[in-house]
């Protein structure tokens, strides 16, 4: 029986590309890229003889434009993100601190729960004449994160643009049960407009009333305080040591 040469059947990988080797069709090399033989020759470059290869693949980056996670990323917490024109690296952040959206690339924060925090209480009573709105001088700090409440009057200045849980009590007494129609504020800048406000009724000694919501601040100068009206009752009416006022930023 005649034998028949069927040739190649099969593409052969013959390693990195060397001028001084004779090449055939279907051989396979490398150089940067992959390619393969079309027209048998030798000493015909891969990168310049389109007659003789045709690339098969082409290599992938090696770091040097930016694309590389191992190159662009060094340390155990790192995040990689796309820059002004290439991946960059921001590293770990400090423990408890957020990821958060700067200018134009991601930053670190801080957290700062109950920023601006203080409570305050009043220890010394203080008198309170009929019809005149006066501010209740909470006169002892309890607590105050960032030194914003001024305890010699009552005031409570957060520094910082933004919302405030405000809250306070006020223990009412003047030793008879004739003081009624009392009228709690909370005031910005002890301005006519009350943010919040209450009223107490009841004809009885010790009365408490309390106050609170969420007040908006505009304007770091401003400052929040505790007022009182004291609408009927000849006799003054006095604030007794058990009343608090508090606030905090909650955004």
């Amino acid at each position: 029986m005649a034998t028949i040469n069927l040739g190649r059947v099969k593409p052969v990988f013959r390693g990195a590309y060397a001028g001084g080797t004779a090449y055939v069709v279907d051989d396979i090399v490398t150089s940067g890229n992959s390619y393969v033989c079309i027209q048998a020759s030798q000493g015909n470059a891969v990168g310049n003889a389109t007659a003789y290869w045709n690339i098969m693949s082409s290599a992938g980056t090696n770091g040097t434009n930016g694309t590389d996670l191992t190159s662009t990323l060094t340390t155990r917490g790192d995040i990689a993100f796309k820059g002004a024109s290439a991946l960059e690296r921001l590293p770990k952040g400090t423990a408890g601190y957020f990821l958060k959206q700067g200018a134009n690339d991601p930053e670190w924060g801080q957290v700062t729960a109950n920023s601006h925090f203080f409570i305050a209480k009043h220890d010394t009573q203080q008198s309170i004449s009929q019809g005149t709105t006066t501010e209740i001088v909470y006169d002892t700090q309890i607590v105050d994160t960032d030194n914003v409440y001024d305890p010699s009057n009552g005031r409570y200045t957060p520094g910082a643009v933004g919302y405030y849980q405000i809250g306070a009590t006020l223990r009412l007494s003047n030793g008879s049960h004739s003081d009624n129609n009392t009228e709690f504020y909370i005031r910005i800048n002890n301005s006519s407009t009350e943010i919040y406000n209450n009223y107490a009724y009841a004809n009885a000694y010790y009365r408490a009333v309390h106050v609170n919501g969420l007040v908006q601040i505009t304007n770091a100068n401003d400052y929040v305080s505790v007022c009182i009206n004291q609408r009927s009752n000849n006799v003054p009416t006095y604030v007794g040591n058990q009343s608090r006022f508090y606030g905090f930023k909650v955004g």
